[in-house]
């Protein structure tokens, strides 16, 4: 799915989104964005360690170019997939990068919805939200329709605005001729 698909299906222009890094499914940091939510608890918290690492270096370096007027809150998008319980396992990256604003666990998934490949502005909920200006931080940006969906909610809730921040930005390799 397109960004544009996205935006269409939302009804409303897309957030701004910044990659941390492109990533593809040769790389090392692919691979710790598929381990770290691991079931087995020593892969996952090496993962998370490496993972908070690489945000916290670039939320140092980068921060204040990505969000210029500043932001209150840091949410993460929360799994849309039935049967992984609150709070996502991107929580514990975030908790653990000191260059975040204060992170709320006011977004969750709207009942146990199946995992969606496209957008839906029903597919979170969110508490208050009034006024602040939101980072939503995902692990991994594809098509945008998790992001997406997950700011459109946050608008609809009140925020002020919404930036988003991906640690990996998914680029599929061009098919073969």
């Amino acid at each position: 799915m397109s960004c544009r698909s996205v935006a269409v299906a939302l009804g409303r222009p897309l957030v701004p989104v910044t990659a941390v890094r492109a990533v593809g499914p040769s790389s090392g940091l692919y691979r710790a964005l598929r381990q770290y939510k691991s079931g087995e608890p020593e892969v996952a918290r090496r993962q998370q360690r490496r993972l908070s690492a690489i945000l916290d270096a670039f939320c140092a370096r980068r921060l204040a170019t990505v969000a210029p007027g500043g932001l209150d809150a840091t949410l993460v998008v929360p799994s849309s997939r039935g049967g992984r319980p609150p709070p996502h396992p991107l929580a514990a990256v975030v908790r653990a990068t000191a260059h975040l604003p204060p992170m709320l666990d006011t977004l969750v998934a709207a009942g146990t919805t199946p995992h969606h490949r496209h957008p839906r502005p029903d597919a979170y909920r969110a508490g208050s939200v009034t006024g602040l200006r939101v980072l939503l931080v995902d692990d991994v940006y594809a098509s945008g329709a998790h992001l997406q969906s997950a700011a459109a909610t946050l608008l609809d809730a009140g925020a002020a605005s919404v930036v988003g921040l991906a640690i990996g930005r998914y680029d599929r390799p061009a098919p073969r001729r």
